[in-house]
């Protein structure tokens, strides 16, 4: 093994800890047929260059994603201990932080189907989760569980929803079918907690989550369009081998991000008390320092 911190691949390597990871993969985090199991063939040949050098791109930067994003779920737990959240949601974030190394695995098998290395050069240091200073442990722990699952993952059950309906390739669709189910765990995870914590917060504590919601909003549709630049393809034929990839329309991809926030999210904040609408109204309303 070569520890380089600068280059992200899923080789398992010779450890003695192999066989329990895939113990692990085949017992925690199965459920109906495993993408592992079906056949990753895909016939390269009958899609143009462009669309599949569009293709393996998108693949390889999910597959960043997902693993980074298990860094997230993990860095998560101690604050859930701290808040002395109930602990059903702390078994769910080590499963959910299983789900993201799974993903990412996952869709390194798709980069190398469709004839690419599944390894990038990227900078494997990841950003510290936010601890919100002047909060009580309860609401740092909301406040990232809601952006978390809320928000990000609730987008991504949308996002991933779609793709799965318009993906025709049998092994790619199976692929986006098993992240598209392990994403809606994630988002119901955020949407528990914030039921079980939002009673909890006081006038004051209400009032401060609102005002980060402002940031929040802020922060999630920026990262949102800069994943899916307003950018079409070169023709309609290149989009539609790329939708039976897996590789969504940015442009109806942002649409449905919006249709998302306005008929999930916010309505679901505001039942739970908090006063979404607005702070979504006002989310450019305060410097962009987060």
């Amino acid at each position: 093994m070569s520890f380089d911190t600068t280059t992200l691949d899923f080789e398992l390597g010779q450890s003695p800890l192999r066989a329990e990871h895939e113990r692990l993969l085949r017992t925690a985090l199965r459920r109906g047929p495993a993408p592992e199991d079906l056949d990753p063939t895909i016939a390269v040949e009958s899609y143009e260059p462009r669309a599949l050098d569009a293709a393996r791109r998108v693949w390889r930067q999910r597959m960043v994603n997902e693993h980074h994003s298990a860094t997230v779920f993990s860095a998560m737990l101690p604050q859930m201990v701290a808040c002395g959240a109930a602990l059903p949601f702390k078994t769910a974030l080590l499963r959910m932080a299983m789900d993201e190394l799974r993903h990412g695995a996952l869709c390194a098998r798709v980069v190398e189907s469709l004839g690419g290395e599944p390894s990038v050069q990227v900078s494997l240091r990841t950003a510290p989760l936010p601890e919100h200073p002047g909060c009580t442990p309860l609401e740092t722990a909301l406040r990232n569980a809601m952006f978390v699952g809320c928000l990000a993952e609730t987008v991504a059950v949308a996002f991933t929803a779609e793709e799965r309906e318009r993906t025709e390739e049998p092994f790619v669709k199976a692929v986006i079918t098993q992240i598209s189910a392990d994403e809606s765990l994630h988002a119901r995870f955020g949407w528990a907690f914030a039921r079980e914590a939002a009673p909890h917060l006081d006038a004051d504590a209400m009032r401060r989550t609102n005002g980060w919601l402002r940031t929040a909003f802020r922060y999630l549709e920026r990262e949102e369009m800069r994943e899916v630049p307003d950018v079409r393809p070169p023709s309609d034929a290149l989009r539609d081998e790329g939708l039976r990839l897996g590789v969504c329309e940015n442009p109806a991809t942002r649409e449905l991000f919006y249709e998302t926030v306005h008929e999930a999210i916010l309505p679901g904040l505001d039942a739970l008390g908090f006063d979404a609408h607005r702070a979504w109204r006002e989310r450019h309303a305060l410097p962009s320092a987060a």
